[in-house]
């Protein structure tokens, strides 16, 4: 299980000290910057991550818990989304730094994993962003996802680690 595939949220609980999974995901993540384990993302989990982020910085900042609400503020006040953008920040120096040491690699996702995506999704039933995470991992020949998601487990190509 050297080479994994991390799903998203496996980074939101560790960068949100998440009171369930943090710790654990703290010490996979460790694990990583440490390189006995090499990861593996793509633009989709950074896009996933960065969402998360914003409207959990939002919640914390308000008393506002409607998603849609939350970003009707977010885009009338330029400070807010401003706030909302520093742990976007942080997360970005994040991967930053763990792609520098060679222990992270982003994953680009071409056409033709797309339709390798489209395959999966319909024989092992997941949903399009799910199943371009499991086509990249098919792809780069990843067989190992770290995620908390139980769907993976319908794939049998992949090992899944769970928080």
């Amino acid at each position: 299980m050297n080479r994994i595939f991390i799903d998203a949220n496996i980074f939101t609980y560790f960068l949100t000290n998440h009171p369930r999974h943090g710790e654990v995901c703290v010490e996979f993540m460790e694990e990583i910057e440490e390189g006995k384990r090499i990861g593996f993302i793509s633009p989709l989990v950074i896009d996933e991550v960065i969402y998360v982020l914003m409207i959990q910085k939002m919640k914390e900042t308000t008393s506002i818990r409607d998603v849609a609400a939350l970003k009707r503020k977010m885009l009338r006040d330029n400070s807010i989304w401003k706030d909302c953008l520093n742990p976007v920040e942080i997360f970005f120096k994040y991967i930053d730094q763990l792609t520098a040491l060679g222990n992270l690699e982003i994953l680009n996702i071409e056409y033709s994993t797309s339709k390798i995506a489209l395959e999966i999704s319909r024989e092992h039933f997941l949903f399009p962003r799910d199943a371009l995470h499991a086509a990249c991992c098919k792809a780069h020949g990843i067989t190992n996802i770290a995620t908390n998601d139980r769907d993976f487990e319908r794939t049998p190509w992949l090992s899944v680690w769970k928080p």
